[in-house]
């Protein structure tokens, strides 16, 4: 298995990278845009860096879904039955991406780039739902679609699942809970399936989950507190800049 050649450099990069992307991706989604190419441009074939970047989500949503658990904001039983939706759709997403090939891979990850960087930009509030918020088939169907997109890919699911939640009816601080939480358990399938087909570079997914742990700290307090616009901007020019240089290589 291939790996970055100076671990020391690629530290350096990955631990703030981390911080922003952590931050992003509790605060709404794309913090992969960022890490993933990253990854590949540092030297990690796709199909490594994918699953390297798993550990660093794991590590991320795990410190998010904590901190949103202890200000009492993640309705338990809605988790339970969105977590075992996007599980199932995680198992088999992870598994068709370890065996997709390199240029197909980088190809749909540059135009996945470009059309989800629109998302950030546009910064506008769900309407409003009168009534209790949908939990039936179809918001379980759409979980099993964010989480199959989540173990292919990764980058971007959380605009999804923000999707799915706001059309459900709930809140940004209840639909971001939500999306932590599920995101953290099919990460454990997603990062189990790339581990158990020796994709996984640990040193690496550590160092970039430091930065991604710390900035999904930083993350849930500006949830709670609204506060995302700026980043959503740097992030959006950063995503699309890689974009065309993943585009390039291939």
């Amino acid at each position: 298995m291939a790996t970055i050649a100076d671990p020391v450099i690629a530290a350096l990069l990955l631990i703030p990278a981390g911080f922003v992307a952590g931050a992003l991706n509790t605060v709404a989604g794309g913090g992969s845009f960022l890490t993933l190419p990253l990854l590949i441009l540092l030297g990690l074939p796709h199909t490594v860096a994918n699953g390297t970047n798993r550990l660093a989500i794991l590590i991320q949503t795990a410190g998010a879904t904590a901190a949103f658990r202890r200000a009492d904001v993640l309705p338990v039983g809605v988790l339970v039955r969105l977590g075992l939706a996007a599980v199932v759709g995680a198992g088999l997403g992870s598994t068709l991406a370890v065996h997709v090939g390199e240029t197909v891979f980088l190809r749909f990850l540059s135009i996945v780039m470009v059309l989800f960087t629109l998302f950030p930009l546009l910064h506008v509030d769900a309407p409003t739902r009168e009534g209790p918020p949908r939990s039936g088939i179809g918001l379980l169907a759409a979980f099993v679609v964010v989480g199959f997109y989540g173990g292919f890919l990764q980058a971007g699911v959380g605009f999804l699942s923000l999707g799915a939640t706001s059309w459900a009816g709930y809140g940004l601080v209840a639909g971001n809970a939500i999306k932590v939480a599920c995101i953290f358990l099919f990460s454990i399938v997603s990062l189990s399936v790339f581990a158990a087909n020796g994709v996984v570079d640990w040193g690496v997914g550590l160092a970039l989950g430091i930065g991604t742990f710390a900035g999904a700290l930083v993350g849930a307090r500006l949830t709670l507190r609204a506060g995302d616009r700026i980043l959503r901007f740097i992030v959006a020019a950063a995503t699309l800049a890689f974009a065309v240089v993943l585009w390039l290589r291939t």
